[in-house]
């Protein structure tokens, strides 16, 4: 039995009667693999690749509830599921990310609220309708919370978690995103992070990553502020979970302090590379610091440069969230904000184009060009142009701290403004800080 003669299969049994989901891995495929954490290695290189750019539907979270719950009147104007991911698709999209909230029957606080074959159908329907489309599934996910002081509350938690991984088989999703869990008020008196942590979080993704591996699902952990707050949580989790079908959802905009409100002043761009390796999804913000926050915007060609020298090879959904008291919330606009996430899209999509070259090789080629043309009043150029390609030569190898070395004796040479035109220092200088911060990120 194929993937689509295994849906329809599912589908039609869903609809002749509620099936227990235990059973459905007799009814359908397992979901496409997703993509290998990064693994060590003694070369790198510079990817170059055009990265394929999912939209989140939590994009439109206010408007798929709207028309999910009836919403009327004050809410935001509702957009169903599908009609969101056919707007996706004609924007350009090449992937959606279903969250799980946008399937009629998801609770947060239960188990689903509608029959199980209601929930299984809609499912097999939208995988049909991304089929039909040509768009494909870049994950889904649930909320939850692994921290809760509450042993019952947590186990619900595993089970919920467990049926919508069963659904995001259905979808074809190849991974299923769940968080840490809000820090606990006992955290205190419960042995702090590391004792909330060993004895709550990673018992609970040790039985649902278990499971999920049953499935052809990878489970990811998303970074959120929480319990995850910095990378370096995240990736102590995965080591204690040691299961290899736990990834990390790298989300760039939630590093922040432990118990910090916000992360504002924090080094996010530090954090969100320190996870790469071990990410098989990167979830793309506008703001790093939060969206509630006064931060800065998303250095897009930065981020994106970090993740080709990294050589990132996982999914990209992007995902664009308002501070609930901004006057351009969806909930007080008359119709879906579709400027805004095509605008957050467009920004998105220039950053990836801008990063695609090589920033050795186009630092060594500026920098020739501008001996050629003039820009120099001496051959200064030639030691210059050549730290560039030597630099790149370093970071091929492997060779983070030569690498770095070159690219400092490179800043050093246009400092000094010696046999260089001061517009032309001007433009190297900019080109190589672009170079210089998203290596600092990457390899410190």
């Amino acid at each position: 039995m194929n993937r689509r003669q295994a849906l329809k299969a599912a589908m039609g049994a869903a609809l002749a009667a509620p099936i227990a989901l235990n059973s459905l891995d007799q009814a359908y495929a397992a979901a496409p693999a997703a993509p290998a954490a990064q693994p060590s290695r003694t070369s790198r290189r510079y990817n170059a690749s055009a990265y394929p750019v999912s939209m989140s539907l939590y994009c439109f979270n206010q408007n798929i509830n709207s028309w999910i719950k009836g919403r009327s009147g004050k809410s935001a104007p509702p957009i169903t599921t599908a009609d969101a991911i056919t707007w996706a698709k004609n924007l350009g999209c090449d992937q959606v990310d279903i969250t799980a909230y946008f399937i009629p029957g998801y609770d947060t606080h239960t188990m689903p609220t509608r029959p199980t074959s209601e929930i299984v159908s809609f499912a097999a329907g939208l995988r049909d309708h991304c089929d039909n489309l040509g768009i494909g599934v870049s994950g889904t996910g649930v909320f939850n919370d692994f921290a809760d002081p509450d042993a019952s509350r947590r186990e619900l938690d595993v089970q919920r978690t467990k049926f919508w991984t069963d659904i995001a088989a259905v979808l074809g999703a190849p991974g299923i995103r769940v968080f840490s869990g809000v820090v606990p008020e006992d955290i205190g008196t419960a042995g702090g992070w590391e004792g909330v942590t060993r004895s709550r979080i990673v018992p609970a993704l040790r039985e649902v990553t278990a499971y999920a591996a049953g499935k052809g699902v990878e489970v990811t952990l998303q970074n959120h502020g929480d319990m995850t707050a910095t990378a370096d949580q995240t990736l102590q989790i995965l080591d204690w979970v040691g299961d290899t079908n736990l990834s990390i959802m790298d989300d760039t905009g939630y590093f922040r302090p432990f118990e910090a409100p916000t992360g504002a002043d924090y080094d996010w761009y530090r954090d969100i590379m320190k996870a790469v390796p071990r990410s098989t999804s990167i979830q793309v913000k506008r703001k790093p610091a939060g969206a509630d926050s006064d931060g800065p915007m998303m250095d897009y060609q930065r981020l994106f440069t970090g993740l080709r020298l990294s050589d990132y090879r996982g999914y990209m959904p992007c995902e664009l969230l308002w501070d609930k008291d901004a006057p351009d919330n969806p909930k007080n606009q008359p119709t879906p904000p579709f400027e805004q996430i095509a605008s957050f899209l467009a920004e998105v999509k220039a950053g990836l184009a801008i990063s695609q070259a090589n920033p050795f090789g186009a630092l060594e080629t500026s920098i020739t060009r501008a001996g050629h043309s003039g820009g120099f009043t001496n051959d200064s150029w030639h030691s210059l142009a050549d730290m560039a390609g030597q630099s790149g030569r370093e970071f091929s190898q492997n060779q983070p701290s030569a690498m770095k070395a070159h690219l400092a004796n490179l800043k050093r040479g246009l400092a000094s403004d010696h046999g260089i035109k001061p517009d032309t220092a001007q433009q190297l200088r900019t080109q190589l800080d672009a170079v210089l911060l998203p290596v600092a990120d990457v390899f410190g």
